[in-house]
């Protein structure tokens, strides 16, 4: 047997694909944002709950002397509505808010309205945060959240925001950012309270 070497002419260069033109590119981004928008409002709304969404339970200890602060609200309140508010002593917007929502919340308890208050300042030093609520005239009860570990299980991720949370144990709605009075108290008066 012999063998012979193989004389094959080598293979042609394969040819260069043609220029694409600024009209075929937009065309193609476009085509690719198009599906990768359904893509992500795929996502989103197959994973949509439906109904009332429970407010997740957390325990903090109190900013200042008193018993932990929590939601669900065990004792006196336990079945009102409670409106959690987020702040911190390093923020600017919480320095403008923070006396402007404590004012509400007295104005509320004159005048007999049966919601429950708790803030909840979060990344700071207790000294601070407590310095920062008595400078403003809070008198609710407020968590100390070091590590800002509640806020994030609410969707929020910035200060100040504030929660609204019916008598059910139900997220009624929440405000990221500063809170303006008359939101604030819209949102008291329209929360659920039976």
């Amino acid at each position: 047997m012999s063998s012979s070497a193989s004389t094959d002419p080598p293979a042609p260069a394969p040819a260069p694909a043609p220029a694409m033109g600024p009209g075929r590119r937009r065309l193609l981004s476009l085509g690719v944002g198009v599906v990768l928008a359904a893509g992500i409002w795929v996502g989103l709304t197959a994973f949509t709950v439906s109904g009332p969404v429970q407010a997740p339970p957390f325990s903090l200890p109190s900013l200042g002397p008193g018993p932990r602060v929590t939601v669900p609200i065990v004792g006196a309140g336990a079945h009102d509505p409670v409106v959690v508010t987020f702040f911190a002593s390093w923020c600017g917007p919480c320095q403008a808010e923070l006396p402007s929502v404590a004012k509400v919340v007295r104005q509320a308890r004159a005048a007999g309205d049966k919601v429950s208050f708790i803030g909840v300042d979060g990344n700071d030093a207790a000294s601070s945060g407590l310095a920062f609520a008595r400078r403003s005239g809070v008198d609710f009860p407020v968590g100390r959240d070091a590590l800002s570990a509640v806020a994030p299980t609410f969707g929020i991720q910035g200060y100040p925001a504030t929660v609204f949370i019916d008598a059910h144990g139900n997220v009624a709605s929440t405000v990221r950012g500063p809170i303006k009075v008359a939101t604030l108290e819209a949102g008291i008066a329209g929360i659920d309270r039976t």
